[in-house]
């Protein structure tokens, strides 16, 4: 009879656990690596660029510093956004081919591409969601400059402070998990699909040192070279 007791209670337990879901072993991590699905609608984009954009896009923090890289085209074309929040320079790296150009601001700037949607307000919502584990809290960027709005979910479980300090979204504290975001004239939309505790090398937050300073003004006449649709 004992053991029979003892074992209902074993079942009745596993259940319980189940029904909680397990918490995320990551959850309050300061360095790693989270890895986004891209998507651009080809209804919301006319660039034909989108035919090289990648799928996926990589994002490492460490000691409160974060680099996105974006790749595509067999790696012959990238984007990279760099946060040096101890020297206050925020880098956007731009490669086509042998083409290597690098803009740099502080924070009162921010990273190439977001002019487009730099002028919002951040309402913050109740909804809540989990993705990858980790909750996530809802808010939607009005942007009146592109006249509409921006889905955002975000987490406070990752430590990284100031997190966005060098995008539109500075005004959100918390890392941003799924979001939407007008880039250089290029909708998309990423959604976290894994997130990684691990040791990332200094090396990649390093500035490469031969692509040369240019600015937004004349970064922006370089690609539309390429697109004028963007």
């Amino acid at each position: 009879m004992k053991n029979t007791v003892r074992t209902l209670i074993i079942i009745i337990s596993t259940f319980l656990c189940f029904g909680c879901g397990p918490k995320n072993k990551f959850s309050g991590i300061s360095e790693g690596k989270i890895t986004y699905k891209v998507n651009f609608p080809k209804s919301e984009n006319k660039s034909q660029l989108i035919g090289i954009m990648p799928d996926e896009v990589e994002m490492y923090f460490k000691n409160n510093n974060t680099a996105m890289n974006i790749k595509g085209f067999a790696g012959s074309f990238s984007i990279s956004f760099i946060t040096d929040n101890d020297n206050n320079k925020y880098y956007s790296l731009v490669r086509i081919i042998a083409d290597r150009y690098k803009y740099v601001t502080d924070s009162s700037g921010m990273a190439f591409g977001y002019d487009m949607i730099k002028d919002m307000e951040i309402t913050r919502e109740k909804d809540t969601a989990t993705i990858c584990g980790f909750l996530c809290n809802k808010a939607t960027a009005h942007c009146k400059t592109i006249n509409r709005d921006l889905e955002l979910w975000y987490t406070n479980d990752i430590k990284i402070s100031h997190p966005n300090i060098n995008n539109a979204f500075r005004a959100l504290d918390g890392v941003l998990m799924k979001f939407q975001v007008m880039l250089s004239g290029l909708y998309m939309e990423f959604t976290a699909s894994e997130i990684s505790d691990e040791k990332i090398p200094d090396e990649v937050f390093a500035i490469p040192a031969n692509y040369k300073d240019i600015t937004k003004e004349e970064l922006e006449k370089f690609l539309k070279s390429f697109d004028p649709d963007l």
